[in-house]
């Protein structure tokens, strides 16, 4: 009788030590599935975008632009180039992203750090709204690995090092950048969202999820041009749904809010500056006129196998190298996968609105004059969300239960670990200072800020930033010979000059020129020997 009842104690003290495993992973589900738990994705990568923040003003000039314009707003003087001493109209972006800065220009004036902050609230924001998408779609566990995945694939330049070995998260570098590219993210997932909720319920009247789905995507629009694609995957969805008076009531809407914009663009500009960018052979020389129907169709394969073999491997399988072939295992695995979620999301009629989405984010891409993996960062959640869709198809149609999911699961832990090491070192780029280059160009800037008088104008290569970094107003200088670069800074009454070391080649076939050629017009008034970086005093006649 003892022994039995050792063992029954034995078995019993064995079953209690297993409980509170299993009620871990239990809990850990629970929360999952619970309507907090996208107030917990949200912390989690607000917490992690901390650990990568980066309070530098980035390299980009886009980013330097959009402070510009939200500093203008935050003066009332409106949307204005008020870096240039002429400031004009400025027609390139919509209005929505400097107008979501503006406050902090205001709050802050003069200080970019709180504009980052801000961009990384919406990130973590839109990763929250990518759960609950993704959760709705997919899964508990499978809903946590999109957002997971989304966060941490892709390469960024600053993260990969010389042996190719350590890669960087793509969205994590930009989720702090005061560029457009995460705001119309978020309120792009946030549409989608909505909408699909809206199209499920009956009418126009009271349907607020329709309703606040539209609003979401005109917003979405009003961030980020490109934000067309999501208008037309609504539109046609609902036409494939054959829905056609919200079809057309969503058309309409759409029309009204997109006119004034439109308008106000061609009485004060000549129109939308991107229109124009797309038609143009090469946008950095207008001179060499627009693309006909067979230039759109070369530039649309040639960035198909540019993408195809660069940017989308590097962004959605990065621990794949040498992908310069179409025939390379990485651009296979995209296609095949690619094709996998048209069929069965045609097949079986569902996720039409996200796949609409992608296809359309995706035309626009290839027809752009410039490929870069900056413009697939919108839409990577949208990818990655579509791809473990397909893959559980793929798995309970191959290899269903257990085995199954031990191959998945492996898969995404590879996928995860693989980066790790680029989030570190995003981090550590985060801690460090500018590029020697670039910290010269820092310094000169501040040098004019502390030394120039607030009416100075300034010539250098990269105005923008110079204008964020000095506070004076800045030209640029035409891709000419010295006399009529010389001819430019007298037109423009320029103050200074800044001669860099950026690595921008126009800088030493224009501009490096006219200064050796009327060496006389300069005095140097600060200057860095060992980057060599020069601000010059241009004495006008």
């Amino acid at each position: 009788m003892k022994a039995h009842l050792k063992k029954y104690q034995a078995a019993s003290q064995k079953s209690e030590s297993q409980v509170p495993k299993a009620d871990l992973g239990r809990r850990v589900v629970g929360l999952l599935e619970t309507q907090q738990a996208p107030f917990f994705i949200i912390a989690a990568t607000f917490l992690l975008g901390i650990w990568t923040f980066d309070a530098k003003l980035s390299l980009s000039g886009d980013n330097a632009e959009f402070i510009t314009l939200a500093r203008s707003l935050a003066q009332g003087e409106g949307l204005l180039h008020i870096n240039s001493p002429d400031p004009k109209p400025a027609t390139k972006y919509p209005f929505g992203f400097p107008v979501l800065l503006a406050p902090l220009a205001w709050t802050f004036p003069g200080d970019w750090v709180p504009m980052k902050v801000w961009v990384l609230v919406l990130f973590a924001l839109g990763m929250g709204v990518l759960y609950q998408l993704a959760k709705e779609r997919v899964g508990v566990l499978p809903g946590l690995a999109v957002v997971v995945l989304s966060v941490v694939l892709g390469k960024s330049y600053l993260t990969h090092g010389p042996t190719g070995a350590v890669y960087g998260p793509l969205l994590l570098h930009y989720a702090h950048q005061v560029m457009s590219e995460v705001p119309y993210l978020t309120f792009s997932l946030l549409a989608l969202w909505l909408v699909e909720r809206g199209i499920g319920r009956e009418g126009l009247k009271g349907n607020w999820w329709l309703v606040g789905g539209f609003a979401c995507t005109i917003w979405a629009y009003y961030i980020r041009t490109v934000g067309i694609a999501l208008v037309a995957a609504v539109v046609v969805y609902l036409l494939l749904r054959r829905d056609f008076r919200r079809c057309m009531f969503f058309s309409g809407a759409a029309f009204v809010c997109w006119l004034p914009w439109t308008l106000r663009n061609q009485a004060v500009g000549g129109g939308s500056v991107y229109i124009k960018q797309l038609f143009m052979v090469n946008p950095y020389h207008p001179e060499r006129g627009l693309l006909d129907v067979g230039g759109f169709v070369e530039r649309f394969i040639g960035h198909a196998h540019r993408y195809l073999t660069g940017e989308l491997p590097n962004t959605l399988v990065p621990f794949f190298d040498g992908t310069e072939t179409i025939f390379h295992p990485a651009p296979l695995l995209l296609i095949a996968l690619a094709v996998a979620v048209t069929v069965f999301c045609i097949k079986r009629g569902e996720h039409l609105l996200l796949l609409l989405y992608a296809a359309f984010s995706m035309g626009i891409v290839l027809l752009w004059p410039w490929p870069g993996d900056r413009f697939l960062v919108p839409i990577v959640p949208v990818l990655v969300l579509l791809g473990v869709w397909a893959v559980l198809q793929i798995r309970d149609r191959l290899a269903g239960g257990q085995v199954g999911r031990f191959v998945v699961w492996g898969c995404f832990l590879v996928c995860v670990i693989g980066q790790i090491g680029g989030v570190k070192r995003l981090a550590d780029y985060a801690a460090a200072d500018y590029p020697p280059p670039w910290l010269r160009y820092y310094q000169a800037g501040q040098w004019l800020k502390a030394n120039a008088s607030e009416d100075a104008i300034v010539l250098c290569r990269k105005g923008y930033w110079m204008y964020i970094v000095s506070g004076r107003r800045c030209v640029g200088f035409p891709f000419d010979e010295p006399a009529k670069v010389l001819a430019h800074m007298e037109r423009e009454k320029v103050d200074y000059v800044v001669l860099e070391s950026l690595g921008f080649p126009q800088t030493g076939q224009y501009l490096y020129p006219a200064i050796k050629e009327y060496e006389s017009r300069f005095q140097v008034v600060w200057h860095d020997p060992v980057v060599p970086t020069f601000v010059l005093r241009f004495l006008r006649l």
